[in-house]
């Protein structure tokens, strides 16, 4: 509970394809070039603006999800999953791919690690902030 006694969870905004490649399950880690001390539930929004999907195994994993690589949702919450850990990136904990494909793994950086995604049965929009921000729980 916030200090007003309004439900809060904490949401993350994140470009398109990468917040439609969560909300689907592939991609399970982003990174940031900032740690985060939170743990818990957390909410993927996607943000107002997309970067073109041009690379093709990224369309088939959107296109097999039932979801337009051209006309992805944007300005709106996609899912929701459990930030479980993060952790400076090293040479010795960079993923393999794919994952490794979904992210900017530059030594220095720190992976945030999800669990737990569940898709929204549809999204839902909402305004995006930069770093973690809370979103109402009253929003769903």
């Amino acid at each position: 509970m916030g200090g007003s006694g309004r439900a809060l969870l904490k949401a993350i905004t994140l470009l398109q394809p990468w917040a439609s490649l969560v909300a689907i399950g592939a991609k399970t880690i982003e990174t940031r070039p900032y740690a985060t001390r939170y743990r818990g539930p957390l909410a993927i929004h996607a943000a107002k603006r997309a970067t073109p999907v041009d690379d093709p195994y990224f369309r088939s994993l959107l296109t097999s999800a039932g979801l337009n690589p051209d006309q992805l949702p944007l300005g709106a919450i996609l899912a929701t999953c459990h930030l479980i850990d993060c952790e400076k990136i090293s040479h010795a904990n960079c993923p393999c791919y794919p994952e490794y494909a979904f992210s900017n793994f530059k030594p220095g950086w720190f992976t945030w690690k999800l669990a737990d995604i569940k898709p929204l049965v549809k999204p839902r929009p909402s305004r995006g902030h930069r770093g973690l921000w809370k979103l109402s729980l009253y929003t769903f």
